[in-house]
């Protein structure tokens, strides 16, 4: 799992993320322990997501996040303050679900892989 500072130099992070970040806003049902709740994702490669609207979360910590149309999946906490945290996912989402879902929410960018324009 790669560990990093949301803080720290945004460079530096760039380097070690595996994929661009797109950005996006939706709504995903987050699963920790034996409650759940509704969160606002702010970004997602296929490989994690940045969500928002959680309480504080234990680095390591296993949970599991729905994206919209999709069943839970396990993700793992890279990091977390008081407002958001840095979720890995167990098993990268499949390129064309991450497509699709960048084509319905995300926020004005090219669609990845594809070089399309989003239609609002």
């Amino acid at each position: 799992m790669i560990a990093f500072d949301p803080a720290a130099n945004p460079s530096e992070l760039a380097r070690e993320r595996r994929q661009e970040r797109e950005n996006v806003e939706m709504m995903a049902k987050f699963r920790r322990d034996l409650v759940s709740s509704t969160v606002m994702l702010k970004d997602l490669t296929r490989f994690g997501a940045r969500i928002e609207g959680v309480g504080l979360l234990e680095t390591d910590e296993a949970v599991s996040l729905a994206l919209p149309g999709c069943r839970p999946s396990m993700a793992f906490v890279a990091w977390a303050n008081d407002h958001c945290a840095g979720l890995e996912f167990a098993e990268p989402l499949d390129g064309d679900i991450f497509v699709d879902l960048v084509a319905r929410y995300g926020l004005g960018r090219e669609l990845p892989f594809t070089g399309r324009r989003q239609i609002a």
